[in-house]
């Protein structure tokens, strides 16, 4: 485990005096504090926390048994000695309706993805807002916390719980609560984690001569000559490496070493460790935190590292008897050493270094004779050489946030009023050296190639500011004995600003150290500058009645005004209304129950809610997160290939038209639900069913394209979203010395586009994004009915024209397309709705039926639990490397490929070699593959000392654990398994691996 310097060298000893001062003062409180005896009756305080259990709510908390509203929450124990280092993914599974979705392994940026109840627009990423301790925060943020500091996650789901704030509430919100102190003596806590990872999914590449001769299988096939000579084969057989080629002075390698082991990790370490304070008195409370995580990356050369620091510190003071502050500070510091790939990309297609590696030449070694790198044509490996020597990427990000609130009470019987500042600061450095590396395909200077020519540095700089100020006032009162009231109003006022600067230099005078000032190539020196900044205001209330715990009732309405949008058109008005009913407390209920049945509520829920990422739009119509601030005015845009008088001339010119009415997009939602509880509150659950239309949708203008210029967005599409979820959970206990809890939790979301702009009725085979009537991201293919058995069936076959661009005629082991609409050619029609030829929907790439499962258990010392999450439908095509090989000559087969059609191998996985058969790996339903898994999120034991162990030492309590993270994967991907993960379909070929891992912790209490 390598140690990076993170922080500022003063950084530790601040934090260290700060603790030990921390803690002795509250010593003293802790001495000035009376002992007080606590009740211990399990099974009354268990029942209490059932019914009193307090949610936390958009500006607010309630009672759950008084909720109206769909919201789940996620205890913060259970997110407690997960070895993972990134806060979302551990949310994986928690809660019904939240989908959490990653792309990628890599360090600190595992492509993660959230979604609540699914698809809101066609327009971009409508994620869930995320709100921590009340202030609006960046996801980045979140991702970034340290788990140990989270007490509680809020997940506002339908629009009643959401529309309170108005138009960043069409993807649902996050509300995250960070630990606060408690009165009473002081309390430190210290957690250790030591973690080994293991990439889960590798594909094996083949020996040298069996990828030789498959490639000569596939050329014969297509009718070509064979790549490979007998000597060729000789060589390779004999073990020869090097032959020096006399006619060319290049070297004919033909390498056996594995360069994938010779360049990725085996396994690699993580490590967590969070030290805590916390404690008070009645007067003040504190917690305090610092927390440090280190973890490798797979390469094995090069860098591949991350780093971060976080720290917390949240104090409530009660000043007198009207004032109370609570003030929270966190910062964050995190250093990102990535792969350096020259800037062909780690991950994805084209040259990145990850497929490169999978795809380049068994035969093509890494290193000469003479120790230098290897490299000839296209399909040699390059990725060594410029992980090794090829410069850096080196990422530096800090946020510091801050938050302070002051609440005044006691002013008048049930009245408060809050004032709340935050304000969050991201500063992000890019560095980022493109070093020249040379490579020779022979023993001369003469054969040599040169990646990163010429070198280049560049340096980016990037200043988020998120300001937050908040006015609310709270108003509880009642009439009479059974009407209780609630209400509250609010002002809110956000700011946005983001600030870049960029700068680049190439031709440095030294292949070495780089800096933007050593060089002398001023024509290649470049500089950008951008700056964004929106202000929104709102105005917000909230009404509650509950007559006698039994009749509830809550409305909400919020106004925004927002500065992306035109004067006439920035205020909308965000309503929403919510309905429950508490039957149990019904005088005539527990006659019918007989006792058996605690708690029956049903609810209903009605909203409008607003997306203000759907804004985020660049003059392509594309998501782009610095796109859509300024549509409402005609925007100009520079260029210099103008020649005039035989000189370029710089020049502006009108890039895009102006937007003049257009809105944010509001999406109408529908809730019914129903909590319920039996068995003294034993087995407790909920179902909802819900709907959304997004009657507004944003879509492009259809001008002619004569026009030249970016065209404005129009609101009128139509989305329209549904689903269902369903928890329950049962906990119980087996004499006095065992205990167990099980939740489960089951969702589905379905989607359909009814309107665009009127052009969406094109479809192509594969993955149709838009397409009306139709799901988003719809899979349209053909059908298939295996593989040619023999002649016959071939000179019967339909026409293959339009697929197999030579004859149009298969061959015995290529795949059998269906003629469905009998016209004797295999075709896609006109390519449009109503006209598709045998084109056919296939079903959607959505996944579906996301479930959870959750097990506890404790027995005296002994503690055990696991997690499995997953889902239970979806579709997907893996990349063309995984399910074509030979796709091209640099295309190399691995070793599961070798499941291909041969006479005595009729129902192979993959049809018969063939070079660049492109008709066989059309999109069709043999390569959109069933995407369902179920996988061992978290496996956990743990052993408690016991107190009798413990009376001769400082420590209060002290666990010792064993944890895993994914480390089983259920999934009916066939010959793909080992090769690709589910939430992966691309595989490593096109990403970066994910990662089993196995660790070992600690957790102190003094």
């Amino acid at each position: 485990m390598r140690i990076h310097p993170m922080v500022p060298s003063n950084y530790l000893k601040v934090a260290i005096a700060f603790f030990f001062s921390t803690s002795g003062v509250q010593m003293a409180m802790a001495q000035q504090t009376p002992n007080r005896k606590v009740s211990t009756k399990a099974d009354t305080i268990s029942k209490s926390k059932d019914i009193d259990e307090v949610v936390v709510v958009g500006y607010g908390k309630q009672k759950k048994t008084n909720l109206t509203t769909a919201v789940s929450t996620i205890d913060g124990k259970t997110l407690e000695n997960r070895p993972s280092p990134n806060v979302a993914n551990m949310l994986q599974g928690s809660a019904p309706g939240l989908v959490v979705t990653r792309s990628s392994g890599r360090l600190a940026n595992q492509g993660l993805n959230l979604e609540i109840r699914g698809a809101t627009s066609v327009n971009g990423n409508v994620s869930p807002l995320i709100v921590i301790d009340g202030i609006v925060s960046s996801s980045e943020s979140f991702m970034a916390l340290n788990s140990d500091d989270i007490d509680n996650i809020s997940v506002l789901k339908d629009g009643g719980a959401t529309a309170i704030y108005g138009a960043q509430s069409a993807g649902g919100v996050l509300l995250v609560t960070t630990k606060r102190g408690k009165s009473g003596k002081a309390k430190i806590s210290f957690s250790s984690n030591m973690a080994f990872q293991s990439p889960s999914n590798l594909p094996k590449r083949l020996s040298l001569i069996d990828e030789m001769n498959y490639m000569n299988l596939a050329r014969k096939n297509a009718g070509l000559d064979p790549e490979y000579k007998d000597d060729d084969l000789d060589y390779a057989r004999r073990g020869v490496e090097f032959v020096l080629d006399p006619t060319n002075n290049l070297w004919r390698t033909y390498n056996q070493k594995d360069f994938i082991k010779e360049t990725l990790r085996d396994t690699y370490s993580m490590m967590k460790n969070n030290v805590q304070i916390s404690g008070g008195n009645d007067r003040i409370t504190y917690m305090a935190s610092i927390g440090n995580l280190q973890q490798d990356g797979i390469f094995r050369v090069g860098e591949d590292f991350f780093s971060r620091w976080n720290t917390r510190i949240n104090v409530s003071a009660k000043v007198n008897d009207y004032l109370k502050l609570d003030i929270g500070s966190a910062y964050t510091t995190q250093a990102i050493n990535n792969p350096q790939d020259g800037g062909y990309g780690l991950e994805g297609g084209g040259n990145g270094i990850l497929r490169q590696m999978f795809n380049s030449r068994m035969r093509f070694p890494l290193f000469n004779p003479d120790g230098s790198y290897y490299g000839s044509g296209t399909s040699s490996f390059f990725g060594y050489g410029l992980l090794k020597d090829g410069g850096f990427k080196r990422d530096r990000k800090e946020d510091f946030i801050n938050n302070i609130t002051a609440t005044i009470s006691n002013i008048a019987k049930g009245l408060e009023f809050k004032l709340i500042y935050g304000r969050e600061t991201d500063n992000r450095e890019n560095r980022t050296f493109n070093r020249t590396v040379n490579y020779y395909a022979g023993p001369t200077a003469s054969s040599i190639k040169k990646l990163n020519d010429p070198n280049s540095y560049s340096v980016s700089h990037t200043k988020y500011i998120l300001e937050n100020f908040q006015g609310l006032v709270d108003y509880d009162f009642k009439l009479g004995e059974s009407h209780s009231f609630h209400v509250m109003g609010g002002y809110q006022l956000q700011k946005w600003d983001k600030n870049n600067l960029y700068a680049q230099t190439k031709n440095l005078y030294v292949n070495d150290n780089p800096s933007l000032n050593f060089t002398g190539d001023q024509l290649n020196k470049t500089n950008s500058e951008y700056s964004r900044s929106e202000i929104m205001q709102s105005f917000l209330g909230r009404f509650n009645y509950n007559y006698k715990g039994k009749y509830l009732f809550e409305a909400t309405v919020r106004s925004d005004e927002s500065s992306r949008l035109t004067q006439g058109d920035r205020i909308k008005v965000f309503p929403s209304f919510s309905l429950g009913w508490n039957m149990t407390k019904e005088s005539w209920f527990e006659n019918i129950a007989g006792g058996v049945l605690n708690e029956l509520k049903p609810r209903a829920s009605w909203a409008k809610v607003g997306s203000k990422a759907s804004l985020s739009k660049n003059a392509n119509g594309d998501y782009d997160e610095n796109g859509g601030f300024y549509d409402y005015i005609d925007q100009l845009s520079s260029g210099s290939s103008l020649v005039l008088g035989g000189d370029r001339q710089s020049y502006l010119f009108l890039s895009r038209l102006s937007a003049q009415n257009l809105g944010w997009e509001t999406v109408e939602t529908r809730n019914i639900g129903l909590d319920f509880s039996l068995f003294n509150r034993k087995l407790t659950g909920s179902f909802d069913y819900y709907n959304k239309y997004n009657n507004n949708m944003l879509v492009p203008i259809s001008l002619p394209a004569t026009i030249g210029i970016g065209t404005p967005m129009l609101n009128a599409g139509q989305l329209k979203v549904w689903g269902w979820e369903l928890s329950l959970g049962y906990r119980d206990k087996i004499g006095k010395d065992f205990s167990y809890n099980v939740s489960v939790n089951v969702a589905d979301n379905q989607n359909k586009l009814l309107k665009y702009n009127g052009t969406s009725n094109v479809i192509n085979s594969g993955v149709n994004r838009l397409v009306e009537g139709y799901a988003l991201n719809s899979i349209w293919g053909y059908k298939t009915d295996g593989y040619f058995q023999n002649q016959s069936e071939v000179d019967k076959a339909p026409s293959y024209k339009r697929l197999l661009n030579k004859t149009g005629v298969p061959g015995i082991g290529d795949i059998r397309y269906v003629d469905l609409n009998g016209d004797g050619e295999i075709s896609a029609g006109k390519n449009v709705l109503g006209d598709s030829g045998d084109l056919v929907y296939l079903g959607d790439t959505n996944p579906r039926y996301q479930f959870g499962l959750n097990v506890s258990m404790n027995y005296k010392n002994i503690d055990f639990s696991f997690f499995i999450q997953g889902v239970a439908k979806r579709k997907f095509k893996p990349s063309n490397e995984l399910i074509q090989p030979a796709l091209a000559p640099w295309n190399l087969p691995m070793s599961f490929q070798m499941d291909y059609w041969t006479p005595d191998n009729t129902n192979a996985a993959f049809p018969r070699p063939y070079l660049t058969a492109d008709h066989n790996f059309v999109n069709s339903d043999k390569w959109f593959l069933n995407g369902a898994y179920a996988r061992l999120k978290n496996i956990q034991i743990g052993y408690s000392l016991t107190k009798e162990a413990l009376k001769n030492m400082p420590i209060s309590r002290m666990r010792i654990y064993v944890s895993g993270e994914d480390l089983l994967t259920f999934s009916k991907l066939g010959v793909f398994k080992g090769v690709i993960d589910p939430e992966q379909p691309q595989g490593v070929v096109s990403g970066y691996p994910f990662a089993k891992t196995v660790s070992l912790g600690v957790n102190i209490d003094f």
